[in-house]
């Protein structure tokens, strides 16, 4: 199969030049919390400030955030508060190891989804770190019909292990797909018999250039 082999992004987030199908969808889940009792803010995706500034009415602004990364990192500017750290690299357990170094005496706020992956409030708690988590919305799987089914070839662009196992019960796997995993996470969520390549950095953009090079027909390993 050549260059006109499709690629799909199953992530909520769109970007141009390739199919979008959007494996979840998210809830806020409502809190009442008193941001008083806390020195900052730790926050690991886009959707968790958005879902924070509903749950808060924007209340949350008044502290200072922790970003795993350069996007959340925007995402948290752009809303009007003060960015106080973004990790080294994008991953939950590097976000911590950083943070227990550098403000070991904080006490954290840790809004979170329902369901995590990396085991951030825990490896502070192990540092000493004072830190509370808030679950304030959870990932719900978007369910399609057959008719949308990715076609026979395609590249298939994977954002999380949610949007994984979301994929999978509304379509199972065809072995003509490729899988291209964003990040560590992601690309060790998959089944043994399920071939993944990683992209080269926890981006949607990378994971795309690394989509677009497979459809070259080339192969590029985990």
């Amino acid at each position: 199969m050549g260059v006109d082999r499709p690629i799909y992004l199953l992530s909520p987030t769109r970007r141009s030049g390739v199919h979008h199908l959007p494996m979840i969808r998210f809830e806020t889940i409502s809190q009442d919390i008193d941001f008083s009792g806390y020195d900052g803010l730790i926050l690991t995706s886009k959707q968790g400030v958005k879902a924070l500034d509903e749950v808060s009415e924007g209340a949350w602004r008044a502290l200072p955030a922790a970003a795993i990364g350069e996007m959340t990192a925007a995402e948290i500017s752009a809303r009007g508060a003060e960015v106080l750290y973004v990790a080294s690299k994008a991953y939950g357990d590097v976000l911590a190891k950083e943070l227990a170094v550098r403000f070991k005496g904080f006490r954290w706020l840790y809004p979170r989804p329902k369901v995590v992956v990396s085991k951030i409030a825990a490896d502070l708690a192990a540092a000493g770190v004072s830190v509370e988590e808030k679950v304030i919305y959870e990932t719900v799987c978007v369910d399609y019909g057959s008719d949308q089914r990715p076609k026979p070839g395609a590249i298939l662009i994977f954002t999380s292990p949610s949007i994984m196992q979301c994929f999978l019960k509304s379509f199972g796997w065809d072995d003509t797909w490729r899988a291209v995993a964003i990040g560590k996470k992601s690309a060790q969520a998959f089944e043994k018999d399920i071939p993944v390549c990683m992209s080269d950095s926890p981006s949607i953009d990378d994971a795309i250039e690394m989509a677009r090079f497979l459809a070259t027909g080339k192969e590029k390993g985990v």
